[in-house]
């Protein structure tokens, strides 16, 4: 029994320690590249990229956000010509939110830059570290995919 106690506890501390890299890791990276976009309009552009075209009430479930922010975050990515609408082929009285040519050039470029900037964070770590860190990307990655 102790044992789980114990188990308990280091998923508590691995966890906390986790949240706040992550939380300082994101911060970094999102100052990371010239973008005058905020960090919800930057998730929205990246979950339809990722997920393809999407309907409002979709892509704010996707975000874990309110139809009424996710229409606002829409509006103003279209705004930008960032975003276009397209009829629902499976509803004509619903439409498609997807990337417009101009926003897949955009997200391409900001993903780059905070790329090359994560890269040269990489570089100053050793290589067992940068090993261990890799070997744990499954575990990451499932994390992040998990509801």
């Amino acid at each position: 029994m102790k044992s789980v106690v114990v188990e308990s506890e280091r998923s508590v501390e691995t966890a906390a320690r986790l949240r706040l890299v992550m939380v300082r890791l994101a911060r970094a990276l999102r100052h990371q590249g010239s973008t005058a976009l905020s960090p919800s309009q930057v998730s929205a552009l990246a979950s339809i990229d990722e997920f393809g075209p999407l309907r409002i009430s979709a892509l704010a479930a996707f975000e874990s956000v309110g139809a009424p922010v996710a229409t606002r975050v829409v509006a103003s990515l279209e705004e930008l010509d960032l975003l276009k609408r397209t009829d629902d082929p499976e509803d004509k009285r619903a439409s498609l939110v997807e990337l417009s040519d101009h926003g897949r050039v955009v997200l391409t470029a900001l993903w780059s830059e905070r790329t090359i900037g994560l890269s040269s964070r990489l570089e100053r770590l050793s290589p067992a570290e940068r090993n261990r860190l890799e070997m744990a990307l499954p575990a990451l990655e499932k994390l992040s995919r998990e509801g």
